[in-house]
């Protein structure tokens, strides 16, 4: 979560592509350490494609639909650390250590349990547009209504399932003022603060030199 945090104040900072691709080669590193080398192959592939498409393929084609798609493709470029750093948290870590280390360090209930209902209702949503779609394999929808047919259900399937989570939670006790106890035992380790370590050091060194290299 920490890097998560840095490299979301990386974001917008203004940077050259020498330290962008820095910075994408070190999250990939981590996420090799981490155990996950295939998701780090795939990350500096999908960079490698969204560096060249952005530099060398629509500066080339030129026209409204190369400005539009570099505008779009830009943005994804923006955030790209941020998607990595999130799909590894998402890989290594439940919501319940998530919420387990939220908790431990001192987050407000008011933040923590709404944090907590949304990360619980993504998984859900995922499962009911998986079931929307093979509802509609089952039947012969013409293409032009396929966009209605999937989303108007999945709105209406969304709401229902955002108020039985929100029910759920509080049956569980969410809302009990009192400390629950938790089985998770989490601790910072050597690696850990390294890691944190050299993610502030990089946003240090980006904000003060990214942008002349």
């Amino acid at each position: 979560m920490g890097v998560l945090v840095a490299v979301s104040a990386l974001a917008f900072v203004g940077k050259g592509l020498a330290v962008e691709l820095a910075l994408v080669c070190a999250v990939a590193l981590l996420q090799a350490l981490c155990g996950h080398p295939r998701m780090a192959l795939g990350f500096v592939a999908g960079y490698a494609v969204l560096a060249a498409l952005l530099h060398l393929v629509l500066p080339s084609v030129g026209g409204i639909a190369a400005t539009m798609f570099t505008i779009s493709l830009t943005f994804a470029r923006k955030i790209y650390l941020c998607l990595m750093v999130g799909t590894l948290l998402v890989s290594e870590s439940s919501v319940h250590r998530i919420a387990a280390a939220l908790a431990k360090l001192r987050i407000p209930r008011s933040v923590l349990i709404p944090l907590t209902v949304t990360l619980r209702y993504f998984p859900t949503l995922k499962e009911e547009a998986s079931h929307v779609r093979d509802a509609m394999a089952l039947r012969d929808i013409p293409a032009a209504s396929r966009v209605e047919c999937f989303v108007v259900p999945l709105v209406m399937s969304a709401t229902s399932t955002a108020d039985e989570l929100a029910k759920a939670a509080t049956c569980r006790g969410i809302e009990n003022p009192t400390p629950s106890t938790d089985t998770e035992r989490l601790s910072m380790r050597t690696a850990d603060w390294v890691v944190l370590a050299v993610s502030a050091a990089a946003v240090v060194l980006v904000v003060l030199f990214g942008g002349e290299l």
